[in-house]
């Protein structure tokens, strides 16, 4: 399961869901913003490609994600050595999503 808090993990998620039919150019755009780390800038070219439901779902899955561990890390810095419940509620839901994602991995949805 990927730890879908760090940018790393949701970008490695996103280099799998580069699309076959990307022309030289499209293919050069992706491979940029997969090198740049830019997350907004892959959801926004990923949701301009024709995607079958489960990379869809993917997209969706990891745009959360990046929300919720934003969201993580601004509470930690709040609350750095104190439990609270919306840090643990975060990491109940990006646990989930991960194993989703493992989920639509497993199922042979994605390359």
């Amino acid at each position: 399961m990927p730890d879908l808090r760090y940018r790393t993990f949701r970008m490695k998620v996103y280099g799998r869901l580069c699309p076959p039919q990307l022309g030289l150019e499209e293919r050069d755009r992706f491979m940029r913003l997969l090198d740049a780390d830019d997350e907004e800038g892959m959801e926004a070219f990923l949701e301009a490609q024709p995607l079958r439901d489960p990379e869809k779902r993917v997209v969706r899955i990891l745009k959360e994600a990046r929300e919720l561990g934003e969201r993580i890390n601004v509470l930690d810095r709040m609350l750095p050595s104190l439990p609270h419940a919306e840090i643990s509620e975060n990491y109940s839901r990006l646990r989930a999503l991960g194993n989703e994602i493992s989920d639509i991995e497993a199922s042979g949805s994605l390359r």
